[in-house]
């Protein structure tokens, strides 16, 4: 099997991502598959230690600080993700460089007898595109000889593919109304899908800032299971021109309940732990105060990872943090125009698409490129950018849940009621370059796929 053939084989499973769900996920989708299909490939996630985070926001940014801080403190790294922006090949990384177009040929060669033994098994659902992928992944750390790695929950939580490592640490960052439809309709119903990562004995990190209903619905999934509850330091907006001391201690292991990350806004993307006796200032490649809470839970998976025994000093956190890259978010790649490619598809993360994009660039004439899948709460989505004043072009992504961009725009309200529709992302972004000139800002958004066709049509990687 070369690589093409192998891609012409995931791409024929059923993939959720892509097709969306159609009823409540716990009707849908059981871990039976995905168990038996792992314990074939002879348990490979079992074998090598695993940090697993879950969350509707900032899981993905987290995971890649993680990864990142691990790598600079000498530790091989592995880190599963989704979806990816252009290729599969994005989702299995070592030391953050993805998987081979060899190595993907041979990985798909090694599972598709195990997953066509497991469709033919009675009692199991054929395996999904995601559960695959599950597996080479965890194949590919395995035989890579990664010290650790760091798995990204698809969706959810409790039934997602990745629920079957067995972690060193979990997390959960901040919880928010996404998938509805599949997780369910509250705070409360949404928390304890995602919460269902909770081990007896393993450290829960969950995000600062949690609203009440999804803190407490986590807070007692933990306790019955037996996952000691962790939070990370208090986060607090701090304005410039205020500037830490470059001390700090030797090692983490710091008792983080003590500690604040204190975020300024306007002056840039440097931050600062403060805590008893001990201040250390970061600054981090990723944009955006929203990310102030993400560091917040990485930096609680690092404590406890030193807590374990692993050698994590926090010249590795400036060091990590500095380098980090998360492609797709709020990830500006030129100027003249300038051109940001934002994964943001909820009310909650457009909120913050919506403070960041003022707060660094100078924007001029605004252009959105906006594309969504039929799922989101499309109606908020609109609201929450609606006072950037922007020119917004709607558009639709190839695949099966997009929404059409007339539907779109009705959907959206008054706020799009003026949109220009657009066919194809590729002609969106050139009309939108068209209306920014060399002053102004485009800006990509709505869907992780939206920004990968983008990416793809104006011949950039990820």
């Amino acid at each position: 099997m070369n690589y093409a053939q192998a891609v012409e084989y995931l791409e024929a499973l059923t993939d959720f991502e892509r097709l969306g769900f159609r009823r409540h996920f716990a009707d849908t989708v059981s871990l039976d598959s995905a168990r038996r299909f792992a314990e074939l490939l002879g348990d490979p996630h079992l074998r090598v230690p695993a940090v697993h985070i879950a969350g509707t926001k900032g899981k993905g940014s987290t995971a890649a600080m993680v990864e990142r801080v691990l790598r600079e403190a000498g530790y091989r790294t592995g880190l599963f993700s989704s979806p990816h922006l252009v290729s599969f090949r994005e989702r299995v990384r070592v030391n953050g460089e993805p998987v081979s177009e060899e190595s993907m040929a041979r990985l798909v060669s090694q599972v598709q007898p195990v997953l066509e033994q497991v469709r033919a098994t009675g009692g199991f659902s054929p395996c999904t595109f995601f559960e695959a992928y599950f597996g080479i992944a965890a194949l590919h750390f395995l035989a890579e000889e990664v010290d650790v790695a760091v798995y990204e929950v698809g969706l959810g939580g409790r039934l997602d593919a990745t629920n079957l490592v067995n972690p060193l640490v979990s997390a959960i960052t901040t919880i928010g109304f996404d998938h509805t439809a599949i997780l369910g309709n509250t705070l409360d119903a949404i928390a304890r899908e995602k919460a269902g990562i909770a081990k007896p004995g393993v450290p829960l990190v969950v995000a600062r800032g949690q609203q009440g209903e999804a803190f407490s619905a986590i807070s007692e999934v933990a306790e019955s299971v037996g996952a000691p509850l962790v939070q990370g330091p208090i986060i607090k907006r701090l304005e410039p021109p205020q500037r830490a001391a470059r001390t700090g201690p030797s090692g983490l292991a710091l008792p983080l309940d003590q500690f604040e990350v204190l975020w300024p806004s306007a002056s840039g993307h440097e931050s600062r732990l403060a805590g008893p006796g001990t201040q250390w200032q970061v600054r981090s490649s990723l944009l955006g105060a929203h990310q102030a809470t993400n560091l917040g839970v990485a930096l609680g998976l690092l404590d406890e990872m030193a807590l374990r025994g692993y050698t994590i000093r926090w010249e590795h956190v400036a060091r990590g943090l500095c380098q980090v890259r998360w492609p797709g978010r709020f990830d500006i790649r030129q100027a003249h125009p300038y051109l940001v490619f934002d994964c943001a598809h909820n009310p909650e993360s457009a909120q913050a698409l919506a403070r960041a994009l003022p707060e660094y660039l100078d924007l001029g004439p605004l252009v959105l490129v906006i594309g969504m899948s039929e799922d989101k709460d499309i109606a908020g989505f609109a609201d929450r950018l609606a006072g950037l004043g922007a020119q917004v072009l709607l558009t639709r992504a190839n695949l099966d849940r997009a929404l059409d961009a007339d539907l779109l725009r009705e959907r959206g309200g008054p706020a799009w009621s003026e949109a220009e529709v657009l066919p194809s992302v590729a002609e969106a972004c050139r009309r939108a370059f068209e209306i920014a000139g060399s002053a102004g800002t485009v800006c990509v958004t709505g869907s992780f796929y939206v920004v990968g066709e983008a990416m793809t049509a104006l011949g950039l990687k990820p």
